[in-house]
């Protein structure tokens, strides 16, 4: 590679970084251009790794032979880039700068993926590079990062959607366009709601190992903390010491969660207690219908209440008071709905009862506020009227005045 070449790679170096200072000093854009743009914008290069830290070679000969060296590593090889990336993010020293962790490479070899690697050299297996992208590597908080949160079903499915992929490990290839549908997905991806789960939060990220049956409510619960609770006080989780035959997604599915509907309670579909307690005598089915019609009894009070004070404030009548009461007793009714996993309509009455104590009480201050708005009502009504009735009277009695004015003017006149 001539000397002039060269002398004007480093003319173009800090045009082909895209930033104001020098680009390291490297040779390898000379040939790796494209790599080089992209790398430019890396989190990476803003920490100082250069080419060099991953591949190897020499940075500074501008002969390609040169240039590679005899260990040059194209990280091509799904182990070498695992060990590459891991060989840095181990570094307890190195990582401290940052505060980043130092076991995702442990955690990796726990995953199925580590695992399937361990194994031999497989070309399907996920790898560092995989999902963090090998030269434009971004911070997990950008949100065109791979591993962002809302990037994470298209990283993830463009693996567990290939279907002849998925195939040869006996897997599914709908988790994905499963997932988008569901209320998580919507909540994310179209909502923009950063609470809801993305893959790595049921998954792990680095560790990424299906939950097995038995770590599902511990997955489940890191969020739904509540209704994990009232679920272990049921008899689904009290099985002889064993773990649960009936789990969270033994009802709710896993990558398609829909939004529950009370109505699981009384039908025979998928995750409904009638396609377990088929049999219409089964005493489990007269527990389902008495949770339901408990709750449902209570949501129809609040709904109705509500219709109520809605009327009544286009009345005009300032009502903030009567409209707290009832948020209480929405969320008495949020919390009935999650003790319903505890499959016991007796802990639901204290609760039950507290609602609707909320709502006699909304009624009472309303009844109230009404009386008092009917009565301002009639006596503005009486007002008006014994004050046009008083007018009237002025008004007749001017004409008797005029009236009699005008017979003694008349009066006066034929006296003359």
């Amino acid at each position: 590679m001539s000397a002039w070449l060269f002398a004007a790679w480093l003319a173009l170096a800090p045009l082909v970084s895209g930033q104001d200072e020098p680009a390291p000093a490297s040779n390898c854009a000379t040939c790796h251009g494209k790599e080089a743009r992209v790398f430019s914008e890396s989190i990476h290069r803003v920490a100082g790794v250069t080419c060099i830290t991953c591949h190897g070679g020499s940075p500074d000969s501008v002969d390609v032979a040169g240039a590679h060296g005899a260990d040059l590593k194209s990280l091509r090889d799904p182990r070498a880039a695992v060990e590459s990336c891991g060989g840095c993010h181990s570094d307890v020293e190195r990582m401290r700068a940052f505060g980043l962790r130092t076991d995702q490479l442990s955690l990796y070899w726990t995953s199925g993926h580590g695992q399937q690697l361990a194994k031999g050299e497989n070309a399907d297996v996920a790898t560092c590079v995989s999902c963090h992208s090998s030269h434009a590597v971004l911070s997990v908080k950008d949100p065109l990062s791979p591993a962002h949160p809302t990037k994470q079903v298209e990283t993830c499915g463009g693996c567990h959607s290939d279907a002849q992929r998925m195939g040869k490990y006996g897997l599914p290839a709908d988790q994905a366009d499963e997932y988008r549908k569901s209320v998580h997905g919507r909540a994310l991806l179209e909502l923009g709601h950063r609470a809801a789960p993305a893959c790595a939060d049921c998954h792990g990220s680095h560790g990424a190992l299906p939950p097995r049956v038995d770590q599902v409510e511990f997955v489940c619960g890191n969020c739904h903390s509540t209704v994990d609770g009232f679920f272990k006080q049921s008899p689904h989780a009290k099985r002889s010491g064993s773990p649960a035959t009936i789990e969270c997604v033994s009802c709710h599915d896993n990558h398609g969660v829909q939004k529950p509907s009370p109505q699981m309670f009384l039908g025979d579909d998928a995750g409904h207690c009638g396609a377990c307690h088929a049999d219409a005598a089964d005493p489990a089915r007269a527990v389902g219908q008495k949770l339901f019609d408990d709750v449902e009894q209570l949501a129809a009070t609040i709904e109705a209440a509500t219709l109520e004070v809605r009327t009544a404030g286009e009345r005009g009548l300032f009502l903030g008071e009567e409209r707290g009461y009832l948020d209480d007793a929405r969320g008495l009714l949020v919390r009935a709905r999650a003790m319903t996993h505890a499959l016991s309509p007796a802990l639901l009455d204290d609760v039950l009862e507290r609602g609707k104590g909320m709502v006699a009480q909304t009624r009472d201050s309303l009844a109230t506020k009404n009386r008092m708005f009917r009565d301002r009502r009639i006596f503005t009504g009486i007002f008006f009227g014994l004050a046009l009735l008083f007018a009237v009277m002025l008004w007749m009695y001017g004409l008797e005045v005029r009236g009699r004015a005008r017979q003694a003017s008349a009066a006066r006149g034929g006296g003359a």
